[in-house]
C-alpha cells in the first residue's frame, strides 16, 4: 500500500510538454496547464487542447494555472476549450496584444487578476457558469468597450474592472448583490450605469473618477454608499437617493462639481464631505 501511495504522489508530480506548452499531471485524467518561461515566446492565436498525450495516455485539460501566460506580449487571440472549468490568477495578464478570447461555458472560476493589464482587449462575455467577477479580473484592460455580465454572478470583486477608461456603458444584472470596492474606478469613459434593485451596498471608491458618468440610478435595495464612491464624477448633474440608504459615506460624491443640488432622506446618515460643499442637501 505504502509503495502505491508513492507511486500516485509521484505521477501527480510529473510534469510534460505537449505541442509546445506545458502540463502537470493532477489525477488519472485530468491535467493542469502549467507556466513555464517558453510560453512568452508564443505569438499570434492560440488554441489549448482539450486533450494531451503523454506516455500513451489520454488526460483532459481541465484547469489553466496561476500566471500559466503571464506577460505573453505577442498573444492575440486564445481559445479555450469546453474541458476547462478554471482559469487562475494571473493566467493571461499583460498580455497587452491579446484582441480577443473566448471563454467557455464549462469555466466555473476565473482568478484574481485572470485578464490584468490585457490593453489590447475590446471585448469579454462572461459565460454564465461564472458565479463571481473576482479582484482585479480585468483591471486596466484600457481597450474594453464592452462587458456582457451573466445573470449567473451574484458579486462583482475588488477592482474588477479598475481602470477600463474606454467603458462606455455597463449593464449590471439583478442575480448581483455587492459591487465591491473600487469595482469601476478610473472608468472615466464610463456615462451611464444603472444598479439593479439586487444590490444591498456600493462599495469605496466603486465609481471614484468616473468623470464621465453623467447618470446613475440607485434602487430602494441598496442601504449603504460607501466612502469616495462616486468621488470626482465631475459629470454627474443628478443623483437619487432612495429611501432605502442609511448611511452615505465620507467623501461618497466629492469633487461631484455639477452637482447643484440632492435630496437625502431624513434618517439617512451623511459622512463628512459626502457632497461638494456648494450642493444644496434637501432633507426629505
Amino acid at each position: 500500500m505504502l509503495v502505491l501511495a508513492l507511486g500516485l504522489f509521484s505521477c501527480s508530480d510529473v510534469e510534460f510538454e505537449y505541442n509546445g506548452l506545458h502540463y502537470k499531471i493532477i489525477n488519472d485524467n485530468s491535467v493542469v496547464l502549467v507556466y513555464h518561461e517558453s510560453h512568452r515566446s508564443i505569438n499570434g492565436d492560440l488554441v489549448i487542447p482539450s486533450k494531451v498525450r503523454y506516455n500513451d495516455a489520454t488526460y483532459y485539460v481541465v484547469v489553466i494555472d496561476d500566471d500559466a501566460f503571464r506577460e505573453c506580449r505577442n498573444l492575440t487571440s486564445i481559445t479555450i476549450p469546453n474541458s476547462v472549468t478554471e482559469i487562475g490568477s494571473w493566467a493571461f495578464a499583460g498580455c497587452s496584444s491579446l484582441t480577443s478570447i473566448t471563454i467557455p461555458n464549462s469555466v466555473t472560476e476565473i482568478g484574481s487578476s485572470a485578464f490584468h493589464d490585457c490593453k489590447s482587449l475590446t471585448s469579454v462575455t462572461i459565460p454564465s457558469s461564472v458565479t463571481s467577477i473576482e479582484e482585479c479580473a480585468f483591471a486596466w484592460c484600457e481597450g474594453l468597450t464592452s462587458v456582457t455580465i451573466p445573470n449567473s454572478v451574484t458579486s462583482i470583486g475588488w477592482g474588477a474592472f479598475r481602470g477600463c477608461k474606454s467603458l462606455t456603458s455597463i449593464t449590471i444584472p439583478n442575480s448581483v448583490k455587492s459591487i465591491a470596492e473600487h469595482a469601476f474606478q478610473y472608468c472615466n469613459g464610463l456615462t451611464s450605469v444603472t444598479i439593479p434593485n439586487s444590490v444591498t451596498s456600493i462599495g469605496d471608491f466603486a465609481f471614484d473618477y468616473c468623470s464621465g458618468l453623467t447618470s446613475v440610478s440607485i434602487p430602494n435595495s441598496v442601504k449603504s454608499i460607501g466612502e469616495s464612491a462616486f468621488l470626482v464624477c465631475t459629470g454627474l448633474t443628478s443623483i437619487t437617493i432612495p429611501n432605502s440608504v442609511t448611511s452615505i459615506g465620507r467623501s461618497a460624491f466629492s469633487g461631484c462639481s455639477s452637482l447643484t443640488s440632492v435630496s437625502v432622506p431624513a434618517h439617512t446618515e451623511i459622512g463628512d464631505w459626502a457632497f461638494p460643499y456648494r450642493t444644496k442637501i434637501i432633507r426629505k
